[in-house]
């Protein structure tokens, strides 16, 4: 077997792993309650938002429930896939889709507007490094292997045409959630070449600087990954481990 290297771990999925092992140990059932936010972060002695996301991870699993206003309950203790009940790679998974809907309304706050401001600015130089992506990526697509890395560079370049220090720091502060995204969407049939081809649209508006068709179209593009991500919700976590 080849050897690669570990996947790093985050925080949030230990105190996933960590809120079950608590469910277990308590041989808590359906309907009983977890310890509030704010005792597990006094327990595990980690920040809100860690826990918060570890969270929005087990429901998306199914196996809590959050119910604003009264709690977090046990919602279901079956074992998962796996050994050991349930495997870092299937937490990741659910963590990957949990925070979906929160990225996407930043994102369509942020770049709908970078799109329109990288018509105006870009360089002949920032369009030859976002097209050199662009072919890359569908290179890579070519011969059937991933290319999200790219794709979530993409993303990244636009923003830096804006030449607007800020917003491209924006951007690059959640790639790395475009990354663990992408590793997932991958899996739906499809997706690679409808990715790339939005993302061509919108450079083609981006090079004629047409701002507000370059708007218009990131602002569609965001749209279809709501659509893309309501699909990934409705699949199986486990089936969307494929390596």
């Amino acid at each position: 077997m080849a050897l690669t290297p570990p996947r790093r771990v985050r925080l949030s999925e230990r105190v996933a792993e960590q809120i079950m092992a608590f469910v277990r140990e308590q041989g808590l059932r359906a309907g009983d309650p977890l310890p509030t936010e704010t005792e597990l972060m006094e327990r595990m002695r980690v920040g809100r938002s860690s826990v918060r996301e570890a969270l929005r991870g087990l429901a998306v699993l199914g196996l809590i429930e959050i119910r604003q206003g009264y709690g977090t309950f046990v919602r279901d203790t079956s074992p998962q896939v796996g050994p050991d009940g349930m495997g870092t790679g299937l937490i990741s998974a659910a963590l990957a889709r949990g925070i979906t809907a929160e990225l996407l309304e930043a994102r369509e706050i942020i770049e709908i507007r970078i799109a329109a401001l990288a018509a105006r600015r870009a360089t002949p130089q920032d369009l030859a490094n976002l097209l050199t992506l662009l072919r890359n990526a569908e290179a890579l697509g070519g011969r059937g292997r991933d290319a999200f890395q790219l794709s979530a560079n993409f993303h990244l370049a636009l923003a830096r045409a804006t030449h607007n220090d800020v917003l491209a720091g924006f951007v690059a502060s959640y790639v790395h959630l475009l990354l663990e995204r992408g590793t997932i969407l991958r899996n739906l049939p499809g997706y690679h070449e409808w990715e790339l081809g939005e993302h061509e649209r919108i450079y083609e508006a981006v090079a004629a600087h047409d701002s507000r068709l370059a708007s218009r179209r990131m602002r569609a593009h965001l749209q279809g990954m709501r659509t893309h991500f309501a699909h990934l919700a409705a699949t199986p976590a486990a089936s969307l481990l494929k390596t």
